[in-house]
């Protein structure tokens, strides 16, 4: 009788092992997750605060200088300072336009990716998209009926396509041959600095963060200024819908 109950006695010491063996490393793999997750969710709020900021701030500047290249450069350079911000892309912007019968509209559109080293490799990386829409403080007055939360909240899905502004009427995806032998249009930031040095022939280590650039994304090391004469076409990144309403078309060699 005495082995009986030493035999049942192991076999509940056996399942409590067995059990811990199993709950304890999802339990521990939970923990490790939020502790990754935590500083991201955090970092994402701080990016949005910081756009929304520079949003407001050139909203205001607005009102005495009109500068469209501001504001992507500005809220590029501040994103880019938090600790786990990997990349900080404007994929939509629209500077001083009219809709819903409201001129002076500003908005602004970003994908920011995260990196944050877990001890397991998992959950990483994140993204994190967001879209901003305010009215430049220029003194023009609306007598209109206010906009409804849907017309601010209202996210629509971009499509980015690129352009040429001064050279043709397509619009191109980004593996088109035309994108690929030219060079884009960005801003100086710390980013640009890291993955490409100023080229020596036009002047570019004398731009400051915030200036024009362009920079040959396929083939290239340095970055140009717009007088340089490596610059001779340069594309865009604009939404599909945008592209349509200015009056481009789909490249006949790689459909749009």
């Amino acid at each position: 009788m005495k082995s009986v109950k030493n035999i049942s006695l192991h076999r509940k010491r056996g399942s409590y092992i067995l059990e811990a063996a199993v709950i304890l490393p999802v339990f521990l793999v939970g923990l490790l997750t939020l502790a990754v997750m935590i500083p991201v969710i955090a970092e994402c709020e701080q990016t949005a605060y910081s756009s929304v900021e520079e949003l407001r701030l050139e909203m205001g500047k607005s009102a005495f200088r009109s500068n469209a290249a501001a504001l992507p450069a500005s809220a590029a350079v501040r994103a880019l300072k938090g600790k786990y911000v990997s990349s900080y892309l404007i994929t939509g912007y629209r500077y001083r336009y009219q809709g819903n019968g409201i001129d002076d509209l500003i908005t602004i559109s970003f994908r920011s990716s995260y990196h944050v080293r877990s001890p397991l490799g998992m959950f990483g990386n994140a993204s994190f998209k967001g879209r901003l829409t305010g009215r430049a403080f220029t003194g023009s007055y609306y007598n209109g009926e206010p906009s409804s939360e849907q017309d601010f909240s209202e996210d629509e899905e971009y499509d980015p396509v690129y352009i040429f502004p001064h050279w043709g009427k397509c619009y191109h995806n980004i593996n088109c041959t035309y994108v690929k032998a030219n060079c884009c249009q960005t801003y100086l930031t710390d980013v640009v600095r890291k993955k490409y040095h100023p080229c020596p022939l036009c002047g570019a280590r004398n731009l400051s963060t915030g200036d024009t650039v362009f920079c040959f994304k396929e083939s290239g090391e340095a970055y140009h200024t717009s007088g340089c004469s490596a610059v001779k076409r340069y594309y865009i990144e604009i939404d599909r819908t945008d592209a349509e309403n200015r009056g481009y078309t789909p490249c006949s060699k790689c459909g749009g």
